[in-house]
Order: C-alpha cells, then sequence, then structure tokens
C-alpha cells in the first residue's frame, strides 16, 4: 500500500519566523524548521502558501497508518506499507513498527525521522526517510498490479478489486494522502488502472481499511480455524 502525495512535511523556510509558528515551536520547544506543518496549528500562517488546502495533514497519515499497521493483514506479514510525500519523499515502514496513538507524540516521531532519516529498534529500521519520487519507489518495488483508489476511476466494487489482486503476486494499491482533490497527472500516469470503490470521497483510512478487510477475504487470510 502506498499513501501517495501525502500531506506531510516539515515548516517550510517561508513560514519559519511567522508569529503563530514561533508560538508553537515555543510550546513545542524546537526550532520553528524542526516542527511538522499542521493545519490545527499553523492555519492562519498557512493562508499564503501554493496549494495550502493539500497541505499540512500529518492526522491523514496519522490514522491510516495506525488502522493498517493494526489489521490482520499486516499482523501476519502480508502488508508493506510506504508514504510518498508531495515533496517527493518517500518513508519506509516496517510492519512491527509501533505508531504513537497521540498525535503529538506521533508528530515528535516524524520530526525525530526528519531530523535523523532513521528511526530505528537495536540494529532494525523501523522507520527509514528516503529522497525517492513515487516513479522510483515504483520502480523499486516491481509491483505486477498497481491501482489507485480515486472518485475519477473506473466504478468499481471493492470486492471485485480485491479479488484481482488476490490473482496477483505483488499487488500495489495507491491511495491519496491528501485531504481533497485528486492524484496529480505525474501520478495517474503510473498506474496500470484507476478504480472508484465508492460514488463520493472518502478518508484515507477509510479506503485503507475498506479494502485491506476485502482483500483478506477475497485471499483466504481471515478464515477462522
Amino acid at each position: 500500500m502506498i499513501l501517495a502525495e501525502s500531506a506531510l512535511e516539515l515548516v517550510p523556510k517561508e513560514l519559519a519566523n511567522h508569529p503563530l509558528i514561533r508560538r508553537d515551536a515555543r510550546r513545542r520547544r524546537k526550532r520553528p524548521e524542526q516542527l511538522i506543518l499542521d493545519r490545527s496549528y499553523h492555519h492562519k500562517a498557512m493562508l499564503g502558501l501554493p496549494d495550502s488546502e493539500g497541505r499540512g495533514r500529518p492526522d491523514i497519515t496519522h490514522i491510516t497508518l495506525l488502522t493498517a499497521l493494526g489489521s490482520p493483514l499486516n499482523l501476519m506479514g502480508q502488508l508493506r506499507i510506504y508514504i510518498h510525500t508531495l515533496e517527493d519523499l518517500v518513508i519506509t515502514v516496517a510492519s512491527e513498527v509501533r505508531i504513537p496513538r497521540s498525535s503529538e507524540r506521533f508528530k515528535g516521531l516524524i520530526e525525530e525521522l526528519f531530523e535523523s532519516r532513521r528511526v530505528s529498534s537495536g540494529d532494525k529500521p523501523l522507520l527509514e526517510l528516503l529522497e525517492m519520487n513515487l516513479d522510483r519507489l515504483i520502480e523499486k518495488t516491481r509491483p505486477t498490479y498497481k491501482v489507485g483508489l480515486t472518485v475519477l476511476g473506473e466504478r468499481s466494487r471493492v470486492q471485485d478489486l480485491a479479488a484481482a489482486f488476490a490473482e496477483q503476486t505483488r499487488p500495489t494499491v495507491i491511495i491519496g494522502g491528501f485531504p481533497r482533490g485528486h492524484f496529480s497527472k505525474e501520478t495517474s500516469g503510473l498506474l496500470d488502472a484507476t478504480a472508484s470503490i465508492y460514488p463520493r470521497g472518502l478518508e484515507a483510512w477509510t479506503v485503507a481499511s475498506w479494502m485491506i478487510f476485502a482483500y483478506e477475504q477475497a485471499a483466504g487470510l481471515n478464515s477462522i480455524s
């Protein structure tokens, strides 16, 4: 699963001296440029940013990760998760990583990741931050079938899509990590297909949980023995 074009980034340099950002930095005891941009706290400071509507939403990544990592599919070691950001960075996520449930602690973890590029347990990397665009990530992971979920895609039953995935050796679902809108032309051009599993836009974590459960059923991974 790839959460693509995710609204996850550090405070950009042009906002570092904004009073709202500096006040939040004092509260967090960090430098402004070390903070994760968060619309919940930085809304007024973000008003002049280009494409501000689609930025500053770490909660989307946070809740989606909690949902996906807690799934039986992941607990069985059958799920790989990647976070691709609007700035063309990629976070690789180990299946055993434990993501904080608190939003503040989650932001602290991601801020640490942006600083050190790796969060490890012993010699085992749990999170890694790589400079990599989506094209390169797909080239690296070599999916046999890659589908983007969007309301602009072909209307599909989630069960049928999951069944098609279950027939593949390395299927990849791409979900938008942004609050509204659609995939960029660059992202859409990398996909084998796009599909719409609901006539209206859904939250990323809802799409992820629905798709994961349907795949578990189609692959026979959640049968009670």
